[in-house]
């Protein structure tokens, strides 16, 4: 989730180009991170808000000796919001989970994106090797450097070729070697833990199954994380033990990076 005040990192954006749009992106997943225990503190607090509600009107009726005109609307109001309080307790938090996976989701494909661009701006090398990527594109490494657009433009397209390239090789659902082969292109190694490997690939596809499906989990999505079993033909719970699985899947993949890449440096 991008910030109204951008963060100062320390490093800097030109001389620090490998490895500052991994840095930006990093913060913004782990503000949204820990952003999700505030929200989870400020619903807790207001666990009583229908009672304090009820309690100062009562107050400020004695005071005044007559009813308050507005009392039914905000003691409507109040029960709704602590009927909604009570709810999310129950489910455990599960939508505030899913409002915070969604947006860290968001953050780590746009921040790849900004990544990729970076380097096919900055990298002659990597610039020439992506662009031998595609077929009857309009632009010519005889005209890099390219501009941040066109930049941006093939940026965009490098995930579907890799997409496309895995499915030919029967290796579509693994998210994990899709980004590899982006960035060898891009000429950084990285390595994760088999454990990560496993959830963030299940976090790409959990994506698109809260986005696409209402969180209902197919057969097929089973038939590829059979860690989803539980829940086939389900809407699943999304608890906080998922959530903290695919965060540290997704900030584990760009620590990796930003060790590489500051090689670099």
């Amino acid at each position: 989730m991008y910030s109204l005040k951008k963060p100062k990192l320390g490093t800097d954006s030109k001389k620090g180009w490998p490895v500052y749009a991994m840095q930006m992106t990093s913060f913004y997943i782990i503000k949204d991170f820990f952003l999700i225990s505030n929200y989870k503190t400020c619903i807790n607090y207001s666990s009583n808000y229908y009672d304090t509600q009820s309690d100062l009107i009562d107050f400020l009726e004695k005071s005044k000796g007559e009813e308050l005109a507005s009392k039914k609307m905000i003691l409507a109001n109040a029960k709704e919001l602590s009927n909604w309080i009570e709810e999310m307790k129950n489910e455990e938090y599960h939508e505030l989970y899913v409002h915070s996976f969604i947006g860290i989701w968001s953050s780590f494909e746009a921040g790849l994106e900004t990544i990729f661009s970076d380097y096919i701006e900055n990298d002659f090398i990597v610039a020439k090797k992506i662009l031998s990527k595609f077929n009857n594109v309009q632009y010519k490494i005889e005209e890099w450097p390219w501009t941040k657009d066109t930049c941006n433009v093939l940026a965009s397209k490098l995930e579907n070729k890799a997409k496309n390239l895995m499915k030919d090789r029967g290796h579509n659902r693994n998210y994990y070697e899709r980004l590899t082969m982006i960035f060898e292109w891009l000429n950084i190694g990285f390595s994760l833990e088999d454990t990560d490997i496993y959830h963030l690939s299940e976090a790409n596809k959990m994506r698109n199954i809260i986005l696409h499906s209402n969180g209902v989990v197919s057969s097929k999505d089973v038939l590829d994380f059979p860690s989803l079993l539980e829940w086939e033909n389900k809407t699943i719970p999304f608890t906080e033990i998922i959530y903290k699985n695919y965060y540290n899947a997704i900030i584990n993949t760009l620590r990796g990076l930003i060790i590489e890449a500051g090689k670099k440096l």
